[in-house]
């Protein structure tokens, strides 16, 4: 099975018999192309606010890096903060998709906790490009409602993972009874915070923040059992 090229995939319409058959393949043909565009200058976006900071970012690197023209910027989307709008969508659902396929893979809550951290701090590098844009994002919500907006849909997917962990670890008797709302919200402050601090600490490495983040959620959430069966293990 090969890939079709655009030239390949407009002879391949063309030899559609009915005229609406073939007008409807060639709409769709084009849907798909400027649906390709607008991610492409998505992350471009993202990338370039990730190295440069929002304030610094002109649509000529976007388009740079994009590989397209300036005027194609404000062809796929209207203005400058429409673009940056785009951008921090797409880091927010890329995140949900990711934190929810990696609980999604294993049943019990422990290893759902363990499975979210690990994708959390996956990779330095990726997870340095994300905490810079994304802090930069966080800075603008401060004053803009779009941002603002997005931000809490991303706080508010996060916590949703975290809600359904918790009240599965509670009902399996694996986690400390707790007020599950309460929970989340420090759970994901204890993952923010550990990951601020690798971010500005010269100290410890990557997956040592790894390991620090899942022991001391751990730890919160099943009141120290954890750490009290390891060490009647040793």
């Amino acid at each position: 099975m090969y890939k079709l090229t655009g030239r390949s995939r407009l002879l391949k319409i063309q030899n559609i018999r009915t005229p609406a058959t073939k007008r409807m393949a060639a709409k769709q043909f084009v849907q798909e192309y400027e649906d390709q565009r607008r991610e492409e200058l998505i992350k471009a976006t993202y990338y370039e606010v990730a190295e440069k900071g929002y304030s610094a970012v002109t649509l000529q690197d976007i388009a740079k890096r994009a590989g397209v023209s300036k005027g194609s910027t404000l062809y796929y989307f209207a203005t400058k903060e429409d673009l940056f709008l785009g951008a921090l969508e797409w880091m927010v659902e890329q995140c949900d998709i990711r934190n929810g396929e990696a609980i999604a893979k294993v049943e019990d809550p422990i290893e759902k906790v363990k499975a979210l951290i690990g994708n959390i701090f996956a990779n330095a590098q990726e997870s340095r490009q994300f905490f810079l844009a994304y802090s930069d994002f966080v800075s603008i919500g401060a004053r803009n409602k779009r941002f603002h907006d997005l931000n809490a849909k991303f706080y508010d997917g996060c916590c949703g993972h975290n809600r359904e962990i918790i009240e599965a670890g509670v009902k399996a008797g694996v986690f400390r009874q707790l007020d599950v709302e309460e929970a989340s919200a420090m759970m994901r402050a204890l993952v923010d915070g550990l990951m601020l601090q690798w971010f500005f600490s010269s100290e410890g490495t990557f997956d040592d923040y790894r390991r620090r983040c899942e022991r001391i959620v751990l730890d919160y959430l099943t009141g120290g059992q954890i750490q009290a069966q390891a060490k009647q293990v040793a």
